[in-house]
């Protein structure tokens, strides 16, 4: 006859067969294809504003231009250095094109000039064409040509004598987005700084792409560097922002999941006092942490930014199940079972319950998902994954490797004598409803307004510590550009049809000059085929014939030969009507900027306008409705304004998830504990707690924002089992037969320890992420390690209290 130890061997073995499996597979998963996605357009909702920022970062994020920015006390070395670099990096198989210059040595018909010119330059022209206004202007030119040095310019002037092209480019209301010096370099005025432009191969969000042209960019500038100690070379761009994205996400993924692993341990051992145990809680919990990690490798986008905090997460949840599996290992141990029974027995005892928490916290991880923001989806979904799956493995492997460690009678239970004050807070009536009343303060002071305020979110977008953004703000600070740029969006599967809807955008931005202080468009380097036919038919329409014999006249009046003219005369008597093309510019130097205004997603092109308002009472709402008049379907987005539109997503967002996860929580609670005292009393610990979580925020200036401000909701689920726990233990010792005792004191002795080990272990998986660089997730780390112990020391003085004052 077989024994029942020889009858559970095979299912044993088919356990054991399917577990290596799984983990073999998801290893090759995990190897394979997890990957980091450094496109910040994860981390935007998908709706309004920020839709159509996700489609701007998603059609330019792809290509756009490198910038390194030059810097050093010696103007001649500055440009020395920048021609160096361009010359260097064009001949880097990952770089399209670089140039420090525009080529300014061809100057352009005065004639074709009207193609450029917007309303306000068209006016000039027509000034500078009459009677008065050329005779004006050729007194000026002749002005410069007897000042010494003017060789140099006699020949621009008997090409264009009025400086029609002069007067078509300065003072222009739209701008091609980047400031040149007469010789064309990308420069400031006093030369101390200088910019080269690259175009990469390839896509800034292919992280093998970014990878590959950020080596190219840095192998030039490092010999650069050493050569020029005084100088700063800096790379930003898009590549270097996702390069460093990335490389900033691996580093944070490993520290936070390293360091959760062994903070997780050491508050294991500490608390429960019996190192071994970890040999059996570790194992099974990596073993969760890598089939997680295989579901993230399935996510067809990679891991954005907030959701490389599933491992820590994970890693601190996980280990809640452990503590209780082991401890009722140990416990049927001493009562005198063999290993093997005892393992059943523990498994037989706890498994509903540790998977009901789980189940638990993984419904109110799950309520993540009813988020706009696609990253805290990622993050809800991975986090549900991982305390289910983590669950399932301790429960199924901890008893078992429990079994072989604890072959003798372990020792009794070491005493605890922590529990025994709060046993004493709640001694008596009188105590305990003192105890409640301070524990409800929180509630009454958030109720009252005692709330923190929601901070910016953008840092969690854009970190602040990410090396090719600090260089970018050292770019604004040189060439005197500001933060705060609207980006204005046309969509059209036409390219010629979306560059005139951008054109006429163009003009009327520019045409508000009270509340625009900038606009910058494509239209200043190449206007669209019907915009130029418009421009050139107004200019036809001056009579251009009659206008080059009243020019003769004028510069005999002012003392010119109107031979050494002829070819501008004849010029304007023949004008031609050629049309910028954009096959053309992209052969040219000026190609290297076409990739800041047009780019394509979802089979559509996209041209964009940048616009940075005045700050003037009123000024944003008159450009926003002039853009709906002038273009309902034109979508008008931007870093300066995703402030906003992250605020609303929360507002809208928050009480979604709140309300899922509430609801999921009392009825688990309902389902779990069944009786109306003990769900009363574990809601008040879940209510207490993110009262005192939310004024612990504010106290401690920690920011609270879109991110960070959604993992409260998740703390209901996560933190319910201290409550719960304690309820159930209470429940067992007031039953217990023939036993006089403290009821509240045994259980605290008993459950107490356990308790603090789960909530102290998840709390050190959030606290992991305190070390990360990306700052979403370092405070989502903050938030969510004040309300797991926020969460125990709640429990630990309300289900004390609550079982004094209401005895069932």
């Amino acid at each position: 006859m077989s024994s029942p130890a020889s009858k559970g061997r095979p299912a044993r073995r088919v356990v054991t067969l399917a577990l290596v499996g799984m983990t073999l597979l998801a290893l090759c998963a995990v190897t394979f294809r997890l990957r980091l996605d450094p496109n910040v357009a994860s981390l935007l909702p998908d709706q309004g504003e920020a839709a159509a920022l996700r489609r701007y970062v998603r059609g330019f994020g792809g290509g756009d231009l490198a910038v390194v920015l030059v810097q050093g006390p010696d103007p001649a070395t500055n440009t020395n250095v920048a021609a160096e670099i361009a010359a260097e990096l064009g001949k880097r198989p990952s770089v399209a094109h670089a140039a420090d210059r525009i080529d300014t040595s061809r100057a352009l018909d005065p004639m074709l000039v009207f193609r450029h010119a917007d309303p306000r330059a068209m006016e000039r022209l027509r000034g500078a064409l009459t009677p008065e206004g050329m005779r004006a202007r050729l007194a000026e030119s002749r002005a410069m040509l007897l000042a010494p040095g003017s060789g140099s310019v006699a020949e621009l002037l008997a090409a264009d004598p009025l400086r029609l092209g002069q007067l078509a480019y300065e003072g222009a209301d739209i701008g091609s987005g980047v400031r040149t010096q007469p010789d064309g370099a990308f420069a400031t005025d006093d030369g101390k700084a200088h910019l080269v432009l690259a175009e990469p191969r390839g896509q800034a969000l292919r992280g093998e792409d970014a990878r590959r042209f950020v080596e190219d960019a840095e192998a030039v500038l490092a010999p650069l560097r050493a050569a020029h100690p005084e100088m700063q070379l800096g790379l930003t761009g898009g590549h270097a922002i996702a390069a460093a994205t990335e490389a900033m996400l691996t580093r944070d993924l490993s520290i936070s999941s390293t360091l959760a692993m062994v903070l997780a341990s050491l508050v294991f051992a500490l608390i429960f006092r019996r190192v071994r145990a970890l040999v059996a809680v570790m194992p099974p919990l990596l073993l969760g942490t890598v089939w997680t990690a295989a579901v993230a490798a399935a996510l067809p986008r990679g891991l954005s930014g907030i959701a490389v905090a599933f491992m820590s997460v994970v890693v601190g949840v996980g280990v809640d199940t452990g503590v209780h599996v082991y401890a009722a290992l140990l416990e049927a141990r001493r009562a005198g079972l063999e290993p093997r029974e005892a393992a059943r027995v523990a498994r037989a005892k706890t498994a509903r319950g540790v998977l009901f928490a789980a189940g638990t916290a993984a419904a109110a991880f799950g309520a993540l998902a009813f988020s706009s923001i696609e990253a805290m989806q990622q993050l809800g979904l991975l986090c549900a994954a991982g305390e289910v799956l983590t669950a399932v493995a301790i429960v199924l492997v901890t008893p078992e490797v429990g079994a072989l460690l604890e072959k003798k009678p372990p020792p009794p239970p070491a005493p605890v004598r922590w529990t025994d004050a709060f046993a004493w807070l709640s001694g008596t009536r009188r105590r305990a409803a003192l105890l409640a009343s301070v524990a409800l303060l929180p509630v009454g002071a958030v109720f009252l307004g005692a709330a923190p305020g929601l901070s910016e979110s953008i840092v969690a977008v854009r970190p602040k510590e990410l090396e090719p953004l600090k260089v970018q703000q050292a770019v604004f600070d040189a060439f005197g550009g500001k933060r705060g740029q609207w980006v204005v969006l046309v969509a059209d599967r036409d390219l010629e049809r979306a560059r005139a809807r951008g054109d006429r955008l163009a003009e009327t931005l520019s045409a508000m000059k009270d509340d625009v202080e900038a606009v910058d468009a494509l239209t200043a380097l190449a206007p669209a085929k019907e915009t130029q036919e418009a421009r050139l038919a107004a200019r036809d329409a001056l009579d251009l014939s009659a206008k080059a014999n009243e020019l003769e006249k004028a510069l005999v009046e002012t003392g010119f030969a109107p031979a050494r003219f002829a070819g501008a005369l004849d010029a304007m008597r023949a004008p031609t009507r050629d049309l910028v093309q954009i096959e053309n510019l992209r052969k040219s130097t000026a190609s290297i900027l076409l990739s800041r205004y047009l780019g394509m997603d979802d089979g559509e092109h996209l041209v964009a306008l940048y616009v940075r308002p005045r700050e003037v009472p009123g000024a944003t709402a008159r450009v926003e409705e002039a853009l709906r008049r002038a273009d309902p379907r034109a979508m008008l987005t931007g870093y300066a304004r995703l402030e906003v539109v992250l605020r609303q997503s929360l507002s809208q967002d928050l009480p979604k998830i709140a309300g899922v996860a509430a609801v999921l929580v009392v009825a688990a609670l309902a389902m779990s504990l069944r009786r109306a005292r003990d769900v009363v009393i574990a809601a008040i610990v879940v209510l207490c707690e993110i009262a005192a979580v939310l004024l612990l925020v504010r106290i401690l200036g920690i920011p609270l924002h879109a991110y960070d401000a959604l993992v409260l909701p998740v703390l209901l689920g996560i933190t319910v089992d201290e409550g719960m726990f304690l309820l159930y233990r209470a429940r067992e010792v007031a039953g217990a037969p023939d036993v006089e005792h403290d009821v509240i004191r045994e259980t605290l002795r008993d459950e107490g320890p356990p308790v603090a080990a789960t909530a102290l272990t998840t709390a050190t998986g959030f606290a992991a992420l305190a070390l990360c660089r990306f700052d979403g997730l370092r405070d989502l780390g903050l938030v969510g390690a004040l309300g797991s112990v926020a969460g125990l020391v709640v429990a630990l003085v309300v289900v004390p209290a609550g079982l004094r004052l209401w005895r069932a």
